[in-house]
This record gives structure tokens, C-alpha cells and sequence, in this order.
């Protein structure tokens, strides 16, 4: 088992394959290092949440893991959720009892285990005249939502019918719309406002325990194994084009959204298995008279229920929930969506008057949901399964992951840790059920180290804050990082704050490998509406350049690709594309 002190420092890519035409531009080092010369126990193809939580589980256990990631750790549906660690209301209109029970379970579990991550988050639920269910039946639901979750440490529910009385007293969130509303229930969920991170620290988790992780490494072919001799993956470098092989005794397949694509790439034919659909989210800045607590309420148009969350400066819309085969590289929500939800929040919040203008950015995703032709989306399971492949191809060793939520992961991982370690004949039990994230482990000794460097540095206070809120006692890491460069210390943009510690790290410590990476998946700059632009300056390329080693030329591809992606998520700022005009984007 490798060195389980840090990361390895060898790994480099760039997201996308950054080309000139039809030039690969490759990278300065190799990435690869000794592990073809390796026989790993197990290979997890995918390095979303559900990834990242198996190989962290596996490498615990101390099973040799491999985890291999055709793009970025985190980027896809891990990325594209509604910031929500919770057990699942809605579940209960589908009897689906044990999953809602499973879900409290590990929401409980995140509230200790990744602190600084999740954090308890009210919402109200308005119940109106004309909802399809009833205050009575809602009430019901959240009873037995709080029966489920038996040993919690949050609140049980609170109904409040809409009475003058309870309204002068604040009990009811002005915000709503007071027209028909018969009644406000309020539930306590919880929120994880940064998923990104999360997987980040299971990355880390897993690269301290000794697990090899590889993102920007695609698996193209897999030659399945013997009784004698292990799988064979056939592995592209997606930075140079050159491919690699990977020899594993177990293979799972970890796609998410991806996982009948990358079974038939690995020439496994089990059959469609994913059917899954399309959740978009749009962000709004919030404003005077705007809701304080989330808001979980019945659609007028379709009775889904959606959600209108407070997120950092913003409010937070969705999801919507909708079949999609289409291409799942350019996900991005449709002008319908825009408006059903638009429409939505102006009957909600009638104080307002909400447009496309209002809109700051919106993303969507795919969640990973079972093939279940003839349902609805909405009724469509939640829960996941492990398929074994040698029961429907022959195929010994090699498993698909269907279904999976964010909150869910760990328990996930649990069980797949322990089918794998079966079949491995491994005695080795799963730890992860008190195992503290990396940043989740804050004491009193690591704050007063953390005030040190503060003074050293001369760092502001609100800086700190951000760094201990953001990555928690590895704020520290952070600061130690800084070093002799005393660069690193300014701001990124004069209105956060960020520093440039924050970018070395991200680099030399969490894999990043393109300035997409840095800006969505391990920093938040990327989602600021009054920094987003502005951080992308020079010195924020040069430095990036310095630790990558990229040329003037590969710079200046890194500096368009961002752009691109935050034009193709419908920011509405001025962002100026080299060689292009400046204009105005709306996705």
C-alpha cells in the first residue's frame, strides 16, 4: 500500500483536452508513474459522490483501490444537485419507508461526520386551497417523517395554521403568498451548500488511506479476467491521448448517469439499466422581503413539489424533473424550464415580480435513476442496486452501481465495500460510519495554529472565516501551503474573500488541473456574481500556469474553456471571450 501521508504529487491533466485545432496539447509531466506495473484488488470507474465514497471505503479497509475519472472528480451529477442532504418527504407518497429511514440515518450521520460540510437548514411548507395535498396529509407525512428519524439531533415538525394571529406574530414567513394558504408546516432537512467539496475530501480521505485516484483518465476497453489473471482496462489519458492499462481483480462501474455508456464501452452488454432525468436549478440574487427560511412547496402546474432555498447571496430554484436522452455533455436548462419555474415563484412570492432578468445563472443535471418505462419521473425509485454482471453477461468481477443519491453515498459504499471484500475473501469491516472527513476534524490546537499563521500573514478576518467555513480544519492546510510566497496571501478580487492559497492548494494538493476545476469544483469563485468575471485576471492565469507548467498558448485555451462554461450556464455578466466581442450571455 503507497504512502498514506499525502496525495500524489504526479498527477496532472487539464480538462477537456485543451487543443489547438486538431492538436492535443500534452502535458509537461507524466501522471502515470509505476501504476501499470501494479496489480490493483479493485478498479471503480466514475469519481462523483458515489465514486469517491466506495474508494474511500475500499482504501479503509485496506482493499488496493484504483479510482479512475474520465473528467474531473465531482463534475457531473455530484456538481449538479440541489445542495440538499436530506431523507426524502416526497419518498413517503411512494412507500418507499426504508429509504427514507436509510437517508436520516446518514443525513445524521454527515451532521457529525462532515460538520463544517452540512448544516441544518428550516423549511416551510405553505399549503394552499388548491394543493393536491392537504395540510392534514402533509402533516401526517411529516409525523412519520419525524418517527423515521427517531434518533436525530434536529427538531421535530411544527404546523401553524394561517391565522392573523400567527402571522403578527412571525410565524408565518410574510414572503408567501397569503391568498388560499390554509397552512405552513416547518421541518428541519439539511443543506450541504458546497457538494463539490465533499467529494473533494473523499478524494483526500481516500488518497490518505492509500488509494491511486486518477481523474481526466477515461476506460475504453476492458479485457475481463480469469480465474488466473486479472481484468485488464485499457485506460486513455484524455490530456495526451496516449492510453495506459490497468490491471484489477474487481471492477465497478461507478458512471452515475454514464453507467450504460461506460458499459458499452467496456463491451459489457447488460442492457439499458439508466433512465434518468433532467433537474434544473436557476439562481436568483436575494432581496428586501424575500423568504428567511427555505420553502418546500406543491407546483400549481403539475404538483411536484420544488424547492426555493437561500443560498450565499442567492436563492436557489428547482428542481425540475424530466425524461432526457439527449446529449449528456450539453445538459442546460431549457427556456420552458426557465419559465415553469418563473411562474411558479411569482405566485409564491407575489411581492416580486420575477423575469428572465432576475435569473443570475442556472445549471442543470441528470440524476442517475433506474429504467423504469411507463412511470412518471416523479415516481420513479430513488433507491440503488449493485448488479452483479456475472448474472446476466458471464462476466466474473465486474459490478454496475445503478442509482444512488447524494445523501445516500456512504451507506451506498458500505455495502458495496462489503460484497467486494466477499468476493475477495478480505475480512475487513467498514469504518466509515464514524470516520471523520479531512476538514471535519477541528480542535482547539488547530484554531490556535490557524491564529498564528493569521498574524504571520497578517490575514483579515473575514478571510479566515471563509477558509474555516470552506475547508475547516484544513483551513490550516491551506495556510501552511502559503509558505515563503507571500503572494499568496492577497485577494483574488477586491470584493471576496478569497486568496491565491486557495489556488495552490487546489493544484498541488486536490488534483485540479484546469482553471474549471479550480473555479467550480474546489474553490467557489466560479459562482459569484460580483467576483466570478473578475477573478479570472492575470495573476490568477500566471500562477496557474506556474504550477501546470502551461505555455502563454495553453493559458489562453484554460482562460476561454471557463469562459465558455459559465457562458453555457447562462451567467448574465459582461464576459469578453478572446477573439470575441464583449457581450452579454444568456444561456
Amino acid at each position: 500500500m503507497q504512502d498514506s501521508s499525502k496525495y500524489d504529487q504526479n498527477q496532472k491533466a487539464v480538462e477537456d483536452t485543451p487543443r489547438e485545432g486538431n492538436k492535443i496539447i500534452k502535458p509537461n509531466k507524466s501522471r502515470i508513474g509505476h501504476i501499470e506495473d501494479q496489480v490493483f484488488d479493485v478498479a471503480i470507474i466514475g469519481g462523483g459522490i458515489n465514486g469517491a465514497g466506495i474508494a474511500l471505503d475500499l482504501a479503509l479497509r485496506g482493499v488496493k483501490t484504483i479510482l479512475l475519472e474520465k473528467k474531473d472528480f465531482g463534475w457531473y451529477a455530484t456538481s449538479a444537485s440541489t445542495k440538499l442532504i436530506h431523507g426524502g418527504l416526497r419518498y413517503l407518497e411512494y412507500f418507499e419507508l426504508s429509504l427514507v429511514r436509510e437517508s436520516m440515518a446518514e443525513r445524521e450521520r454527515l451532521l457529525s461526520n462532515a460538520s463544517h460540510l452540512v448544516h441544518p437548514l428550516n423549511l416551510n411548507v405553505p399549503v394552499f386551497k388548491h394543493s393536491k395535498r392537504p395540510a392534514w396529509m402533509v402533516h401526517a407525512g411529516l409525523t412519520l417523517y419525524d418517527i423515521l428519524s427517531f434518533d436525530k439531533s434536529l427538531p421535530n415538525h411544527k404546523f401553524m395554521r394561517n391565522s392573523k394571529k400567527n402571522r403578527n406574530k412571525g410565524k408565518i414567513d410574510p414572503a408567501i403568498n397569503p391568498d388560499g394558504l390554509s397552512a405552513v408546516l416547518s421541518y428541519y432537512d439539511c443543506q450541504v451548500p458546497f457538494p463539490e467539496r465533499l467529494a473533494a475530501e473523499l478524494i483526500e480521505g481516500a488518497g490518505e488511506a492509500g488509494a491511486q485516484v486518477l481523474n481526466y483518465s477515461e476506460v475504453v476497453d476492458l479485457d475481463t479476467g480469469t480465474s488466473n489473471r486479472p481484468h485488464l482496462l485499457e485506460v486513455k489519458d484524455v490530456l495526451t491521448g496516449d492510453n495506459f492499462q490497468i490491471q484489477a481483480q474487481k471492477v465497478i462501474n461507478a458512471g452515475g448517469p454514464f453507467v450504460d455508456l461506460v458499459n458499452v464501452s467496456l463491451g459489457e452488454a447488460v442492457g439499458r439499466k439508466m433512465g434518468g432525468t433532467k433537474g434544473s436549478h436557476l439562481l436568483i440574487k436575494k432581496f428586501e422581503g424575500g423568504p428567511t427560511d427555505a420553502i418546500y412547496v406543491e407546483a400549481r402546474q403539475d404538483f411536484r413539489p420544488y424547492f426555493i432555498i437561500p443560498w450565499r447571496d442567492y436563492y436557489l430554484v428547482g428542481t425540475t424533473d424530466i425524461f432526457y436522452d439527449g446529449d449528456m455533455d450539453n445538459v442546460h436548462a431549457g427556456d420552458d424550464e426557465i419559465k415553469y419555474l418563473l411562474d411558479e415563484l411569482n405566485f409564491l412570492i407575489p411581492g416580486k415580480s420575477f423575469s428572465e432578468e432576475d435569473v443570475v445563472y442556472t445549471y442543470s443535471g441528470i440524476r442517475p435513476l433506474f429504467y423504469e418505462p411507463g412511470k412518471k419521473e416523479r415516481s420513479v425509485t430513488r433507491k440503488h442496486i449493485i448488479l452483479d454482471h456475472q448474472k446476466v453477461t458471464g462476466t466474473t468481477g465486474v459490478y454496475s452501481i445503478i442509482g444512488g443519491k447524494l445523501t445516500t453515498y456512504r451507506s451506498l459504499a458500505e455495502e458495496t465495500g462489503d460484497l467486494i471484500c466477499k468476493h475477495l475473501n478480505v475480512r475487513a469491516k467498514c469504518s466509515t460510519r464514524s470516520y471523520k472527513l479531512p476538514g471535519a476534524r477541528m480542535t482547539t490546537e488547530i484554531r490556535n495554529q490557524i491564529k498564528d499563521l493569521q498574524a504571520t500573514h497578517k490575514i483579515t478576518d473575514a478571510t479566515i472565516a471563509h477558509l474555516i467555513d470552506f475547508y475547516g480544519s484544513r483551513a490550516l492546510n491551506v495556510l501552511m501551503n502559503i509558505g515563503k510566497r507571500r503572494d499568496l496571501t492577497h485577494l483574488i478580487h477586491p470584493k471576496r474573500p478569497e486568496i491565491f492559497a486557495e489556488i495552490a492548494y487546489a493544484v498541488e494538493w486536490e488534483h485540479a488541473q484546469s482553471l474549471t476545476d479550480i473555479f467550480f469544483r474546489r474553490t467557489d469563485l466560479g459562482s459569484h456574481e460580483d467576483g466570478s468575471i473578475g477573478s479570472v485576471n492575470p495573476p490568477v492565469i500566471e500562477l496557474v500556469s506556474s504550477l501546470l507548467g502551461w505555455t502563454p498558448e495553453q493559458a489562453r485555451i484554460q482562460e476561454k474553456t471557463l469562459l465558455d462554461t459559465m457562458a453555457r450556464q447562462g451567467y448574465r455578466h459582461q464576459v469578453k471571450v478572446p477573439g470575441q466581442t464583449e457581450k452579454m450571455v444568456l444561456a
